[in-house]
Order: C-alpha cells, then structure tokens, then sequence
C-alpha cells in the first residue's frame, strides 16, 4: 500500500509510512514537517523550521496514544462531524463518526512556493447511514507552509437542509497551561460545561484553570494565547467558525482517559475552532459549507 501511494502521489518533500495500523503521511517542506494520519484525517504534528516555534511542535498528542484503528489517536486536530459532543441519540459516539473513520487522499501537490497540499476526503455509505441517515461528501483540504491551514468542506448531496455542528479539536502543545491568557474572545457567550452554569457574557481575556471545558457561542474573530515557557504566541485565524472551544481536563478529569498519563494535562490545552450547539449550521440542499483554521506562531 504504501509503494502504490508513493507512486500515486509523487510529490516532493511526501513520504509515506506505517505507524501500527494506521497509515501516516509525512511532509517535509522548506517551511515545515508535519505528520497526517488517514485515520480520521487528523494532523499530528506541524513544527515549523523557521521563526518563533523553529523545531517546536505546535500540536500535542498523547504519549500514550494508541494507533489499533480502533479509536481516534489521542490528540492532534481531531475532526468533529456531524455533532459536536454527545449525540441527541443515546448509543452514537460522541464528537460524530468521521474522527474515526478512515478518508481516502485524493490530492498530493507540492506548489513552486514550497507549500504542500494534502486533500483527504470521506464520503457517506452504508455505514455512515446506519448512524447518520443523510447524504454527504466531505473533504479536508491541509496546507503545509510558513502558516498551517486546515479547511473542511461539507457538501449536502439531500434534496434538503442540512443541520450540522462541527469542530477541529485542536490539542496545542504548551509548556504548562495553568494561567495561560486566551485573547480574542471577549463578549462572546460563555457555556462552562462542567457547571452547567447559566451562559453569560465573556469579560476581558479568558484565564485558564483547569479544569475546564468552556464553549463560547458567537465568537468569529482571531484568537491567541501567549506560551511564555515556550516563547511563543499561538494565532488562530478562522472563517466561517462562530464557536471557539477550550478544555483541559485537569489532574482529576485526565484519569479517565486511558490513552493519556496522569500529567498530560499540563502539558496540553485544546483551544478549538467550529459551530456548535445553538451555532449549528444549516446547509442548503447541494450546496457547501467550509470551516477554515490558519495556525501560526509568533515570538513574544
């Protein structure tokens, strides 16, 4: 499989590579490395060679992640579709089905700047429909270069609407996430999920203590957070995302997860991008919509 591939897609600076079960993708550009699993379409790691976060991951994932195929990978840029969190039908698994699903790359193109494109795709069948009874044709569209950018098109193939909530869970790597300020999002709707507390209005930047697991409703502009023990500023461009997500689960909350140690929690914070809950979209009969995330670092 991974000879076919190569032959396929023979694309400079893009490799192809077994990690257990899952098949990897590796770039390797001027501007970045990076690694993308097709299991789930999720990225696992984007260090940059150049500027504030030269030969520093900006993407977590868990040292005891498990690559069987059984589960998504713990960490990276876990995709969330059709839902976001628990499904409103008991049974289904939570964050939707395509994170665990395995898409089909359908492009592979090294552009004369030097930027690198990957474009995964995943398409409804008939395991899709025994969970998710609609039509659908899904793509993530990966740019590899001075910025990371990620893009995922969902395109309603029902001769109807189509509600959805989405979000690309990104796990940032942080050197302790503990009183880290996350800008951007003030005015925006807050809802603490661990409280269930009424929603209210953010005030000033957001502090984090975990744990936490807020979502902020109404919230479309860029977002940042200053790492100071890795000298960085993290930017989050997005377009057409009216939610942001963060969460970490805290040294009580990590201990049920399997997949991640007793102090992973302080080394990780998931600040995230998408449309959920009441900021569900509503895509028209064959049309398109696209969530777009542009990553960058800073130095401070």
């Amino acid at each position: 499989m991974i000879d076919a591939l190569a032959q396929q897609f023979d694309a400079e600076g893009v490799s192809f590579s077994m990690q257990d079960h899952l098949m990897m993708i590796e770039i390797d550009n001027p501007f970045a490395t990076a690694k993308i699993t097709t299991h789930g379409a999720s990225l696992l790691s984007y260090v940059p060679k150049q500027g504030a976060s030269a030969g520093k991951d900006l993407i977590w994932v868990s040292e005891s992640a498990v690559y069987d195929g059984k589960k998504p990978v713990r960490g990276g840029v876990p995709i969330c579709w059709p839902w976001f969190g628990k499904s409103d039908e008991e049974g289904l698994p939570a964050h939707g089905f395509v994170r665990n699903r395995v898409w089909h790359l359908e492009k592979v193109h090294t552009y004369e700047s030097g930027v690198t494109e990957i474009l995964l795709v995943c398409d409804s069948d008939a395991d899709s429909h025994a969970l998710w009874p609609h039509a659908f044709h899904l793509s993530l569209r990966i740019e590899i270069g001075e910025k990371l950018s990620m893009a995922l098109t969902t395109h309603n193939l029902n001769c109807y609407d189509l509600s959805i909530t989405e979000a690309l869970h990104t796990y940032f790597t942080v050197a302790n996430p503990q009183g880290i300020k996350i800008e951007g999002l003030e005015g925006s709707t807050l809802l603490d999920k661990l409280t269930y507390a009424d929603a209210v209005q953010q005030q000033g930047v957001v502090v984090v203590e975990p744990p936490m697991d807020n979502v902020y409703l109404n919230q479309s502009g860029k977002v940042s957070f200053e790492d100071v023990g890795l000298n960085r500023r993290i930017v989050i461009e997005k377009d057409s995302s009216l939610s942001s997500v963060v969460w970490n689960p805290g040294p009580e909350g990590v201990k049920a997860f399997g997949d991640m140690s007793d102090d992973a929690w302080q080394t990780m914070l998931c600040v995230e991008s998408g449309n959920v809950l009441d900021n569900a979209v509503l895509i028209p009969s064959e049309s398109k919509h696209t969530l777009t995330m542009i990553l960058s670092a800073e130095s401070l």
